[in-house]
């Protein structure tokens, strides 16, 4: 009988997912081991430091995706700013499910924090709000003010997000991006 495979992509994909669901405390490796269909001793192979390497190899994960699809698509240049955030709005609906599913940033910064994974959401933080303030910038907005709006646009996202599930409105998400999409620019 074979073993069970994954492929990297498609490991961390399964590992996220139950990582944005629970956060970090609760996520066990039983469920994990359930949800990839490795067992425990596989997923140990793979990461040595168990758990810490999980949650690692997902904020990689979810890094790789934001500069590609979020953070990528802000800097591109060949479009004018209003397509460049209309573009981000729509990948940001896909990826939260239309604020049905959890930020990995909200989730991962609860309980305890592991330094080096801090670091990286940290990281990837800071490159979007900079690829942000250089839209807004590209926009003709002041530095001053293209960082306020930045700023506010992912307090926001992450608002709504911890908004729609404390009060389960489908629609405050949404809401929030379409009222974002027209305060942005103006």
């Amino acid at each position: 009988m074979a073993l069970p495979t994954i492929d990297d992509d498609s490991l961390a994909a399964s590992l996220f997912e139950v990582f944005r669901c629970r956060g970090y405390e609760g996520t066990s490796i039983s469920l994990l081991s359930e949800v990839t269909g490795l067992k425990k001793s596989s997923l140990y192979h793979r990461f040595p430091a168990g758990k810490d390497d999980m949650a690692k190899a997902v904020v990689l994960y979810v890094s790789s995706q934001l500069h590609t699809y979020i953070i990528g698509p802000l800097l591109n240049d060949k479009q004018v700013p209003e397509q460049r955030f209309n573009t981000m709005l729509t990948t940001i609906n896909s990826f939260y499910h239309e604020g049905k599913k959890n930020c990995l940033l909200n989730v991962l910064s609860l309980g305890e924090k592991k330094k080096e994974i801090s670091e990286l959401l940290n990281k990837d933080y800071s490159d979007w709000l900079d690829a942000l303030i250089k839209l807004a910038k590209d926009a003709g907005l002041s530095k001053k003010e293209a960082k306020i709006r930045s700023e506010h646009f992912l307090i926001a996202i992450q608002g709504a997000l911890v908004i729609q599930r404390l009060i389960n409105n489908s629609q405050t998400f949404q809401n929030a991006m379409e009222y974002e999409e027209k305060l942005f620019f103006k």
